[in-house]
């Protein structure tokens, strides 16, 4: 046998190199390894993104009835409404703007896939996953519950897309009718999208509520009523509306639109963290992604107010705010007050370890208790901040009224009061017991009820059903004991000592007592939690983790030529 017959045979990627004309170290860098630099490092990062579960629900949903039909029958409204409206428009078209009516018509035929069928077709998706004991299967594989619920969303925007492009030649036909600007019908559009985007999240977040088939039947029923009055309502808007007036938007409508964006992008984020939480093990830690999430949409929220306050010299935009945030902090202290608390060791690794990380941090880790006093401080620092914005409006003003101020310290006062009566029953419910936070929300809400028309009740019969005039004894009735002392507040011309009527101090000095009673009880009880310290890992897991940091190095290529 010769020496050149003895010789390992040349590798084919290296005769290719050598057909090329490229160098061998440079071609098979290209080729076998991953790319750290240039668009392609980023092409390859945004594939690894993108989850099989946007592959799989694609491809079904492309394949369905229900989206080919769907599909086909908007397209068929585009092409017959476009027929329709010329044809009774001639000749008058010729001359008279025609855009507005025909740009009606086709965003009547959009609502109904945007706004009805794609979000209800996400809230099935993963309704679907419950019903057929496909989700168990899903749930112990590589995708994490975070990538369930953002591949079902991604599936949605891109039907989306697809609609919005069979439909888009017809809306650009409206434009050359004249009529409308471009700023007009970028912002219907942009207006119905974001209606979409923000109906589909909520349906993913009510789907993965649901767990058993009765809890399912009743959500879907309560998702598809409140879809088709969203899309009925927003199509009386579009029919009512003067489209043609948004000519020339002016500079504040531009911030307007922008704060608007920022704080609906904010709030999907936290509606889908929220779907991820709710169909995740209860063992992992989405407390602190989820207090993240409404510390910064708070935040956010209370910047462009103030924004808005200094903007327009006009404070009483204070106090809708101030309700708004009260009503959702209640919404979701109701249901954080209700968490399992239950932390896995895996996450528990993840403490705050140092002295000023456990004292600044430790209230976003699980725990009813953290999270009660996070919603809690959350709240009076917005009032505090609001109360202090009226203080230095109202340092001239010589009626001295500060609204804001006593709605904030009632509204604080009766957000301590029922969320920490919930938490403390809660304390003796089993936290294995499931639906736990669904049935904090369920408590907290007929404990509102009760409060409101209990006393309300008593005092009615007692005088025989007669008009009534609020009493001391209505202190629990959230809303008659803002609304009265505003109004008394209203009423008062002049700096008084005392410009609350006796009742109205009562209610304030029982509703304080109470709150600081309750808050002092839920802060003591709520130690347990902040007790809880960092564990270190098992040393299996550092040195698997130590092994994943530095990889052994491969082995050279015997096949590869001699340099």
């Amino acid at each position: 046998m010769s020496s050149a017959d003895s010789e390992i045979p040349e590798s084919p990627l290296a005769a290719a190199t050598s057909l090329m004309g490229t160098e061998d170290t440079d071609f098979e860098h290209r080729m076998l390894d991953i790319p750290e630099r240039g668009w392609e490092g980023w092409w390859v990062a945004l594939s690894e993104k993108v989850n099989p579960i946007v592959i799989k629900e694609l491809r079904q949903s492309l394949k369905s009835r229900q989206f080919t039909m769907s599909f086909g029958l908007t397209l068929i409204a585009a092409v017959g409404w476009t027929l329709l409206a010329i044809s009774l428009t001639v000749p008058r078209i010729y001359y008279a703007p025609g855009g507005p009516t025909l740009l009606a018509g086709y965003f009547i035929i959009l609502i109904l896939p945007l706004m009805v069928i794609l979000p209800f077709s996400a809230f099935r998706s993963l309704s679907a996953e419950t019903e057929e004991s496909t989700f168990e299967l899903l749930s112990i594989s590589a995708l994490s519950a975070q990538q369930i619920v953002y591949g079902k969303m991604a599936s949605a925007m891109l039907q989306l897309v697809l609609y919005l492009s069979a439909i888009a030649p017809c809306i650009v036909l409206t434009y050359l009718l004249r009529g409308l600007s471009i700023f007009t019908i970028l912002f219907l559009l942009g207006l119905t999208i974001v209606f979409s985007v923000c109906e589909t999240a909520l349906a993913l977040l009510f789907a993965a509520i649901g767990h058993t088939r009765l809890v399912q039947g009743i959500v879907s029923v309560i998702v598809l009523a409140g879809l088709l009055v969203g899309a009925f309502g927003w199509t009386g808007v579009l029919m009512n509306a003067p489209i043609t007036e948004f000519v020339n938007p002016s500079q504040e409508m531009y911030i307007g639109l922008f704060a608007g964006g920022t704080v609906i992008a904010l709030a999907i984020s936290l509606v889908l963290r929220a779907a991820a939480a709710a169909i995740d093990f209860p063992s992992e830690n989405h407390s602190t992604p989820l207090r993240l999430r409404i510390f910064g949409l708070t935040t956010l929220s209370t910047f462009w107010m103030i924004f808005l306050i200094f903007a327009s010299e006009d404070f009483s935009y204070g106090n809708w705010t101030v309700c708004i945030a009260f009503i959702l902090l209640m919404f979701c202290g109701a249901l954080i007050t209700g968490e399992y608390g239950v932390i896995s060791p895996r996450s528990q690794r993840t403490l705050p370890k140092t002295f000023a990380g456990r004292v600044l941090l430790t209230w976003l880790y699980p725990g009813a208790g953290l999270g009660y006093v996070f919603v809690v401080v959350l709240f009076a620092g917005m009032a505090l901040t609001f109360s202090g914005i009226e203080l230095g409006f109202s340092r001239d003003n010589r009626n001295g009224d500060f609204s804001v101020s006593i709605t904030s310290a009632f509204l604080l006062c009766y957000m301590i009061i029922y969320l920490g009566i919930g938490r403390l029953l809660f304390l003796l419910i089993p936290k294995s017991t499931p639906t736990r936070m669904l049935g904090s929300l369920t408590f907290t809400i007929v404990m509102l009820v009760f409060g409101h028309l209990l006393p309300l009740l008593i005092m009615s019969i007692a005088q025989n059903f007669r008009d009534i005039d609020y009493k001391w004894h209505q202190f629990s009735n959230v809303i008659w004991t803002v609304v009265q002392a505003q109004d008394e507040l209203a009423g008062s011309n002049v700096i008084q000592i005392d410009p609350f009527s006796q009742d109205i101090g009562v209610s304030l000095v029982i509703v304080t007592l109470c709150a600081a009673l309750i808050f002092g009880l839920n802060l003591l009880l709520s130690t347990r939690d902040v007790l809880l310290v960092r564990i270190s890992a098992p040393p299996r897991v550092r040195e698997e983790v130590g092994a994943e940091e530095t990889p052994e190095p491969s082995p050279e290529d015997p096949f590869a030529p001699e340099s």
